[in-house]
C-alpha cells in the first residue's frame, strides 16, 4: 500500500529559490507558519557571492550597488542566524565611518515587520533618506513593509573618536536623540555618543 501524499497546507516548501531571487517577505511567510525550509550550505554560498561582488564593485567606485549587494549579505546572514525573525535582517543603523550628515529614525512595519527601529543616514534631503530605506525593503523583497519617518537630526564622526548628534529635520521633526544616540553606540560599541542641541 502507498503512502497517502502529505496535504498540500501541510508540505515543506523549500524557500531556498526565494531567498535567491532576494523575495524574503514571500520566503519569512512560510517560515513563521513552520511549512518553510530552506538550504543553510546554499544560502552560506549567497552571502559569500553577495559579499565578494560588493567588494569588487566597492573597488570599481560602484559604491550604491555594493552596499545593495551588502544589504543582501547582511540580511541573509540574519536568517541564519536568528531564524525567521524578518526584524533582524536589516541592519539596525547604517552609519558609514566618518560620516557628516542628515539621520532619520525610521519604523518598519507590514511584510514581516512590527515596529522595527531603523536608523539611515545619507544623501541631501530626510525625505531622500526614507526614499532609499523604502527602496532598500523593496530590493530585499519587503514589498508590503511600510517606512514610516520618525523624525530627524544631524550626525558627525568628531576626531577624538566621538560621534554627535544634534539638529532636527524640517521635514519630520526631531527624532528621538536618546534612541538614535543608543542606537549608535550599539553600532559602534565603546565610542562616546553625545547630544547636543
Amino acid at each position: 500500500m502507498k503512502p497517502r501524499p502529505e496535504p498540500i497546507g501541510k508540505r515543506k516548501i523549500d524557500v531556498t529559490r526565494l531567498l535567491f531571487k532576494m523575495r524574503l517577505e514571500a520566503a519569512v511567510h512560510f517560515l513563521r507558519d513552520g511549512r518553510g525550509t530552506f538550504d543553510p550550505v546554499q544560502v552560506t554560498a549567497m552571502i559569500g557571492a553577495h559579499q565578494s561582488h560588493a567588494v569588487r564593485l566597492h573597488a570599481a567606485g560602484r559604491i550604491g550597488e555594493a552596499r545593495r549587494l551588502s544589504r543582501r549579505a547582511i540580511a541573509l546572514s540574519g536568517l541564519l542566524a536568528h531564524g525567521a525573525d524578518s526584524s533582524r535582517w536589516v541592519a539596525e543603523v547604517e552609519l558609514p565611518e566618518g560620516y557628516r550628515g542628515k539621520i532619520l529614525l525610521v519604523v518598519l512595519n507590514g511584510g514581516g515587520f512590527a515596529g522595527t527601529v531603523c536608523l539611515r543616514s545619507g544623501d541631501g534631503w530626510h525625505r531622500e533618506i526614507l526614499r532609499n530605506t523604502q527602496a532598500e525593503l523593496k530590493d530585499l523583497g519587503f514589498i508590503h513593509a511600510r517606512v514610516e519617518p520618525l523624525g530627524g537630526a544631524f550626525s558627525r564622526f568628531e576626531e577624538d573618536g566621538a560621534i554627535v548628534i544634534w539638529g532636527t529635520s524640517d521635514e519630520y521633526g526631531c527624532c528621538d536623540k536618546e534612541e538614535a544616540a543608543r542606537m549608535i553606540a550599539r553600532a559602534y560599541p565603546g565610542r562616546p555618543v553625545r547630544i547636543e542641541a
